[in-house]
């Protein structure tokens, strides 16, 4: 248990509320516990005026103060420039003899000098002697039931148990610890063990440990041994080794902090000037931090706008916070937490609440980046602003202002436009055109991106090449399960070492159309990759365009790199076209059910016709590019998205064909396309 008390060091006006007479100085007492005491425990503290050395009476002690809990000690205390002694009591010293009850006592002198406040450490000393009983185990295996020690704090047993002042006195029937607090003029403890053995029947032994000190431990051990004719013989010893515990009460106290002319318990609303705090400590402070969220300002060891520190000693110090410190704060309510240490180890964590004018910072709920807004408040209770506004802009870029109305409790909202993923803005509160508060700082997260979409990650379990690792969830696919079906040389769609200049990954896709043919047995293939799946009906392939997407932001094209051949048209089943095929890419934001579905056994009732998409059911935004033209290097392709819809897509397709009607087995084998990072731009 350690307690503690602090008075602060010799400092004046520590705090202008205390008034003091012309010759009065004061005694500052703060009150800690490292670990409280039991709810039984009593504490006395009393201060005492000592007779000046000279006087008649000098050196003797009159009582000028008496509290008997912690909760009646002030914090200040007016005395009397003089000599004091202050002693204190934690534990009943009408409990003699206690299994549990233990006694602390200590006194420590000091001065107090007029105009100023004095400080005393008081080290509180175990008072009580701990007695323990040892039992061997051979004790309880011998004996009968029912033997026991007793120990009295007397020369001997010879003490009557009647007497005026009882001797304390405790009885042990089995192994454990007692505390007695010894009677003056006694150093002395007797001790008696009686037992009953079954075959030699009664067994006595007694005897005394002799100059018994304060705040040490002595222990009885018993047993029953063999001596060296096999006889069991019954010995006790004491070991009357002083065991000095470190189990003081320490009135050595932690750090206070209070406010100049303030209550720090109260939560201030911050326009302008300064607040004063004073830090006391027992000993020499040796770290003084504010925490404010996640920033912590060490104030001794760095400067730190708005903080002016001002050391009366190295255990006194007045911290002021001014304009240029709270200046640094967004709007709100902000949590100051006072870290201080002191040289022996003492501490205090103090927390300190102030509301402070400016913009509150923004939050995840605060913007929606598929509609690009954000949500502003700001806290304002200067009464006097003739204007509130919210000034914001994309870091770097030009400033916009957007009117802010009360909402109530000192709350201002406004709603600011063209937010995007990505992209970090600044924002601030602007009170009659001027800044209040500081300007923050937020970065939009990026929004979401298609899986695999650098085409890194392949597998090929058996015939059929795979745009996905295995054990991966499928996201993209290909027709290579139906191109492969008459041999794995008919993959469509290939990984590929042939990368543009500048990319991060080491493959890429390889689209190139084929016309798979065994045994007279197949069809014209375009080389294909697309967001959905495949799976065969025969030999007529079943394409499922479009997966679910979760959107966390608006995009406004697809962009990706590519290289391509777009060749000469020779094959054409199912649509009469002829002359240059075309390469085809497209990119549609749907608010779907389930995928669309192109049956290549039926096109005509179920071809997906990318020249039409604005009249395609639920397509919310789409954007096509095709090209008959051909270009032997890596070039970066953007495709713009036109929304058509306000709803919120669900679902998206992506998808690229070396020929564009290859859906109908029409195109050229000498078609082809590289593809590599495919990525949605915000």
């Amino acid at each position: 248990m350690l307690l503690a008390v602090l008075a602060a060091a010799c400092t004046k006006d520590a705090d202008p509320r205390f008034e003091l007479e012309p010759d009065e100085g004061a005694l500052k007492i703060g009150l800690a516990l490292a670990s409280s005491p039991s709810p039984d425990d009593k504490i006395v503290i009393k201060i005492y005026k000592i007779a000046p050395a000279g006087s008649e009476n000098a050196g003797e002690r009159q009582l000028v103060r008496r509290y008997t809990s912690l909760g009646d000690v002030p914090q200040y205390l007016a005395l009397v420039a003089d000599d004091y002694c202050v002693t204190v009591d934690v534990g009943d010293d009408t409990v003699t003899a206690s299994r549990t009850a233990k006694l602390y006592r200590g006194e420590q002198t000091f001065k107090v000098q007029a105009g100023l406040i004095s400080n005393v450490t008081v080290d509180c000393k175990l008072r009580s002697t701990v007695v323990a009983v040892a039992y061997a185990d051979s004790v309880g295996e011998s004996l009968e039931e029912g033997y026991s020690t007793e120990i009295i704090a007397a020369e001997s047993f010879d003490t009557p148990e009647d007497e005026i002042v009882p001797a304390p006195r405790m009885t042990f029937t089995q192994s454990g610890e007692g505390y007695f607090l010894m009677p003056q003029d006694v150093s002395t403890l007797s001790w008696r063990f009686e037992g009953v053995h079954p075959v030699e029947g009664s067994i006595a032994k007694s005897g005394t440990i002799t100059d018994v000190k304060a705040g040490a431990r002595y222990t009885v051990r018993l047993k029953y041994s063999k001596d060296a004719n096999g006889m069991l013989v019954f010995t006790a010893s004491v070991d009357e080794t002083i065991e000095e515990f470190d189990d003081n009460i320490s009135f050595s106290p932690d750090p206070t902090i209070m406010g100049e002319g303030f209550d720090t318990d109260i939560r201030y609303d911050y326009l302008s000037g300064s607040h004063t705090y004073v830090v006391s400590a027992q000993a020499a402070i040796t770290q003084l931090k504010i925490a404010v969220g996640e920033t912590v300002y060490d104030i001794l060891s760095s400067s730190c706008p708005g903080v002016t520190v001002e050391r009366t000693d190295d255990k006194n110090i007045r911290l002021t916070l001014a304009d240029d410190f709270f200046a640094q704060l967004s709007g709100g309510v902000h949590s100051l937490l006072f870290k201080v240490v002191d040289a022996d180890g003492g501490k205090i964590e103090k927390p300190v609440e102030y509301r402070t004018q400016g913009v509150n910072p923004l939050g995840d709920d605060d913007y929606d980046l598929w509609t690009g807004t954000a949500s502003f408040t700001a806290t304002v209770f200067d009464s006097s602003a003739a204007s509130v506004a919210i000034a914001y802009r994309e870091q770097g870029g030009e400033w916009r202002q957007t009117t802010a109305v009360a909402a109530g409790d000192g709350t201002y909202t406004a709603s600011g436009t063209d937010f995007h993923a990505g992209k970090s803005y600044e924002y601030r509160l602007l009170l009659s055109s001027a800044q209040k508060g500081c300007t923050m700082t937020v970065a939009m997260p990026e929004g979401a991106q298609l899986p695999n979409g650098d085409m890194e990650r392949w597998s090929k379990p058996d015939k059929a090449y795979f745009p996905y690792a295995q054990g991966d969830a499928p996201f993209w696919a290909t027709g290579n399960p139906g191109s492969t079906s008459l041999g794995d040389k008919w993959n469509l769609t290939t990984p590929s070492t042939d990368i543009h200049a500048g990319s991060a990954g080491s493959q890429s896709a390889y689209l190139k159309a084929t016309y798979p043919n065994a045994m007279g047995i197949g069809k014209f293939a375009a080389g294909n990759l697309f967001v959905g799946d495949f799976s065969l009906s025969g030999l007529d392939g079943m394409v499922d365009f479009g997966r679910p997407f979760e959107y966390t932001a608006k995009p406004k094209a697809l962009k990706f790199w590519m290289k391509n051949n777009a060749g000469e048209i020779n094959r054409n089943s199912g649509k009469p076209i002829s002359g240059t095929d075309i390469n085809q890419a497209v990119v549609i934001l749907a608010n779907w059910t389930k995928p669309r579905r192109v049956d290549t056994s039926n096109i005509d009732a179920t071809f997906l016709d990318v020249e039409n998409l604005d009249k395609e059911p639920g397509v919310v935004a789409y954007g096509v590019f095709r090209t008959q033209e051909s270009a032997a290097e890596w070039y970066e392709k953007t495709i713009d998205l036109t929304y058509i819809s306000d709803e919120r897509p669900n679902y998206i397709v992506v998808s690229f064909a070396t020929s564009a009607y290859g859906d109908y087995f029409c195109g050229s084998e000498d078609s082809y396309m590289y593809i590599d990072d495919v990525k949605l731009v915000y």
